[in-house]
């Protein structure tokens, strides 16, 4: 049996931060990441979580699109309802986590959004982003 671990509940949280980006949006993601954990996972890191995210409706898939949900947003707003106004990014975290914690996995989706390849160039594209700033 599966749960929500700390590292998915930064991924989400990195996803809903992410989620207006439209022009890059895994290199935003990754940029989110860094500020929320200080890493960006490794692609099949990513996968799994993605897949659980999908599996207990935190993500909705229509096409090759994937967006928070409904129930992924009611999940962000109770979480950043039970926070202080100068909690870190990794306190939320933790919230979205307790959030999800009766949420229990037996089995995951295995769908992909993007590839490895087109993973490892959105980092590339993060990593030119921050040598420019």
């Amino acid at each position: 049996m599966q749960i929500i671990t700390f590292s998915d509940a930064s991924i989400f949280l990195a996803m809903k931060y992410a989620e207006n980006e439209r022009a890059d949006y895994y290199a935003a993601m990754f940029g989110f990441c860094v500020y929320i954990n200080r890493a960006i996972p490794a692609y099949e890191e990513f996968i799994a979580t993605y897949n659980k995210l999908l599996y207990v409706s935190l993500l909705k898939k229509e096409g090759d699109t994937a967006y928070i949900s409904e129930f992924g947003n009611s999940v962000y707003l109770n979480a950043v309802n039970k926070s202080e106004p100068d909690s870190s990014p990794c306190r939320l975290v933790e919230l979205i986590q307790a959030e999800l914690k009766p949420y229990k996995l037996k089995s995951a989706c295995r769908q992909s959004p993007i590839s490895e390849q087109e993973y490892l160039a959105a980092i590339d594209r993060y990593k030119e982003r921050m040598a420019i700033m």
